[in-house]
């Protein structure tokens, strides 16, 4: 066997995850798109196969090392700790080692417990999608309604839920527009939280050196329920790993609001998982990676995913080492970066992607969905209020 074959899609998938997973607004999804627009030239050069591996590569090595820039960058008001997520929080109480070692194990779990469950997954996810098919707008609604009534300000979370959710049907509706996710999620999600951080004079302390803090048990407890939260939330399209940490944080009954970035990054990398099993067991896409597979091959046979599974398990391995060296030269110069500059620089990199991939269009979808954004924070709104975006056009579809 030519093990070239593996080494060389590993290797190319993790530089790009790398790029995806520390740079916010290059998106996988946006590079997955890339990969299909020009397929026909790149499938001259190398075959599908290798393509495959490569994209599995990418997306298995952003989920890990998303945690990176999670807990360093975007910083908001740091007056109040009681506002500040989790990981940010770490970082300002000089623990941001701590976050990303949450994060990393958040990670390696879910993939490492999806993978022992993939059996049994394989047999849930098409009784399960047979018999919640014909509700699944229902369900959406369902889910949304219990969000907002778990949200502090319910009235406003359901203005903001709604008012995305109009902008997200008139963006998908727009001819014009390749990449609707890219304005709509790059604007709600990140370009607001980098604008708010510029005008706060954010102060991050000497790191400590820090050391685990969870037993075996809570993490064995987590990746269990996190996994089953994967399972429920993937049979739903438009719902984020959000909705999964949430349904995960229930099942886990969370003490430590810490752990919630183990939950939380353990949902992305199982997720991730499952969307290749739902792949294979349903024919049907639930993100641009395993979107990008479809286009390229219509389906996957056993040994596809079971190749694709062992790639993912390989990649985590090293990605994980990557993130750790990574991190650590972070952590030395920490207190030492400018966050206004390179928050600033982030910014103009984004306004730059979405004005070449989705033109004039895209940056009014962008300007809207960043004063949304800056609103919602401004009134401490839950950002997963937001994703209107995404459910509200998903339940019209189902509906009517």
């Amino acid at each position: 066997m030519n093990y070239l074959f593996i080494v060389i899609p590993i290797l190319s998938g993790i530089f790009l995850g790398i790029i995806t997973g520390l740079i916010p607004g290059i998106h996988i999804n946006l590079v997955a798109s890339i990969i299909v627009a020009y397929s026909q030239y790149i499938l001259k050069l190398l075959d599908s196969t290798t393509i495959i591996l490569t994209i599995t590569s990418m997306a298995i090595t952003h989920t890990v090392l998303d945690i990176i820039p999670s807990t360093v960058l975007g910083i908001p008001n740091a007056e109040n700790l009681t506002m500040l997520l989790p990981a940010h929080k770490l970082t300002i109480e000089g623990k941001a080692k701590l976050a990303i070692i949450y994060g990393l194990l958040g990670s390696a779990l879910g993939i490492i417990t999806t993978t022992a469950l993939i059996p049994l997954i394989i047999k849930l996810i098409p009784y399960t999608y047979e018999r919640i098919k014909d509700y699944i707008g229902y369900i959406l609604i369902a889910v949304s309604i219990y969000i907002i009534l778990n949200c502090k300000n319910k009235v406003l979370s359901a203005i903001f839920f709604i008012t995305t959710g109009i902008i997200g049907i008139l963006s998908f509706n727009i001819k014009n527009i390749d990449q609707p996710l890219l304005p709509l999620l790059s604007g709600t999600f990140g370009l607001s939280s980098l604008i708010l951080s510029i005008k706060n004079k954010i102060c991050i302390p000497e790191q400590k050196e820090v050391s685990l803090e969870i037993s075996k048990r809570e993490a064995i407890k987590h990746s269990i329920s996190t996994t089953i939260a994967s399972l429920l939330t993937n049979f739903l399209p438009g719902l984020t790993s959000s909705y999964t940490s949430i349904i995960s944080n229930k099942i886990s009954k969370l003490k430590d609001q810490n752990h919630h970035i183990i939950i939380s990054n353990a949902c992305n990398s199982s997720s991730t998982i499952i969307s290749f099993i739902a792949f294979y067991t349903l024919q049907k896409t639930r993100s641009g990676a395993v979107a990008a597979i479809q286009y390229l091959i219509n389906s996957i046979n056993l040994s596809t995913l079971i190749l694709i599974i062992s790639i993912s398990l390989i990649t985590l391995a090293i990605s994980v080492t990557i993130a750790v060296k990574i991190s650590n030269k972070i952590i030395k110069i920490i207190n030492k970066i400018n966050y206004k500059i390179i928050n600033i620089c982030i910014i103009l990199l984004i306004i730059i992607i979405v004005l070449i991939i989705t033109k004039i269009s895209g940056m009014i979808i962008l300007i809207t969905t960043t004063a949304l954004g800056i609103l919602a924070e401004i009134y401490n709104i839950e950002k997963i209020s937001l994703t209107g975006c995404l459910v509200f056009p998903v339940i019209l579809y189902y509906l009517i």
